[in-house]
C-alpha cells in the first residue's frame, strides 16, 4: 500500500486519457487540476510571503494558490500548478498535508537535496511534456522544418525554441527535458 495517489504523471495522463482527457500539446494543466477536483486560485497576498504557489486542505478539499505576481509569465504559472497537481499525487492526497513554494524550493538546482520538491518538479516536467507526446511532436517539428526550408539538419536551439512554444513551456524546462528524455546531449 502506497500513500500516493500516482506514483508518476504518465500514469495520470493514462487514467485521465481513459475518462476522456485529450492528452496533445500544450497539455491542458488546468483541466487536468479540474479532473482532479483540485480548486486553483490566484492569490496576490501570496506576494506578501514571496510564495510562489502552494497546495492546501480546505474541507479535505485540495487547493491550489497561485502568485500571480510570480506566475505572471505563462508558461512560469503552467509549471506553478503542474508542480502543485505533483504535491498532491505524490505526496499529499492521501496525508492531506499541504505544501508552500518559494522560488527556493521551486528551484531546480536548490530543491535538488529536498526530496518532495524534487519528486514534484519532476513530474510537472513528465505532466507538461509527457514523453510520448514529445517525441510525436518532436519528429512532426523537425519534418515541418527541414522539408520548409531544405536543408538535412535542424539547429538544436531552433528545435528547443519551436518545441517550448508549442508545449507553452519555458525554453529552460524544454530544455532540460529533453536533455533528461536523451533526445538532446
Amino acid at each position: 500500500m502506497t500513500d500516493r495517489l500516482y506514483q508518476n504523471a504518465t500514469k495520470l495522463l493514462h487514467d485521465l486519457k481513459e475518462k476522456g482527457f485529450e492528452i496533445s500539446a500544450p497539455v491542458d494543466v488546468d483541466q487536468v487540476a479540474e479532473m482532479l477536483g483540485i480548486s486553483v486560485e490566484m492569490d496576490f497576498s501570496l506576494d506578501d510571503d514571496q510564495i510562489v504557489g502552494q497546495i492546501l486542505f480546505s474541507n479535505d478539499k485540495p487547493v491550489v494558490r497561485i502568485n500571480p505576481v510570480e506566475n505572471s509569465y505563462e508558461p512560469r504559472r503552467r509549471f506553478t500548478l503542474a508542480h502543485e497537481i505533483g504535491h498532491f499525487c505524490l505526496h499529499a492526497a492521501i496525508s492531506k498535508r499541504g505544501f508552500t513554494d518559494s522560488r527556493k524550493t521551486m528551484s531546480r538546482s536548490e530543491s535538488y537535496w529536498d526530496v518532495y520538491e524534487s519528486e514534484a518538479n519532476g513530474f510537472a516536467a513528465q505532466l507538461l511534456m509527457p514523453k510520448t507526446l514529445l517525441v510525436a511532436e518532436g519528429n512532426q517539428i523537425i519534418s515541418n522544418y527541414l522539408n520548409k526550408n531544405n536543408v538535412k539538419s535542424m539547429p538544436s536551439s531552433v528545435f528547443v525554441d519551436l518545441m517550448a512554444s508549442k508545449f507553452n513551456v519555458s525554453n529552460k524546462a524544454m530544455e532540460y527535458r529533453l536533455k533528461n528524455l536523451k533526445i538532446l546531449k
